[in-house]
């Protein structure tokens, strides 16, 4: 019992001194530890960069259907007063002499 006393109490002390590493001779592998941390670190950067551009992919997701709503109003407008009789009534509630024409087009014919 003693024996597992002084162990614990080694390797508190060396947990607090810095050596715990060092005791268990873990600094051959120091390289690999830093490499190891260096790929968690780029794991980790590459999943927040996913993450925005998700959340910029979504946000104009959104924003694209507005722009298509908007369009396909515009377009229904449009529609609307490029009908003739809309164009005529419009002219008359100007008071516009602007009508449609009685006779065709007479062609100049060039020399």
């Amino acid at each position: 019992m003693a024996k597992i006393g002084a162990t614990i109490r080694n390797i508190i002390t060396a947990v607090f001194k810095g050596e715990l590493l060092l005791r268990l001779h873990v600094d051959k592998y120091f390289v690999h530890i830093i490499y190891l941390f260096v790929l968690i670190l780029a794991a980790v950067w590459i999943s927040l960069k996913v993450d925005t551009t998700l959340t910029k992919v979504e946000k104009n997701k959104k924003v694209i259907h507005e722009l298509e709503i908007y369009h396909a109003e515009m377009t229904s407008e449009l529609v609307e007063l490029g009908r003739l009789s809309t164009v005529e009534a419009h002219l008359q509630e100007l008071g516009s002499d602007v009508a449609m024409p009685e006779k065709p087009a007479v062609a100049v014919k060039r020399k």
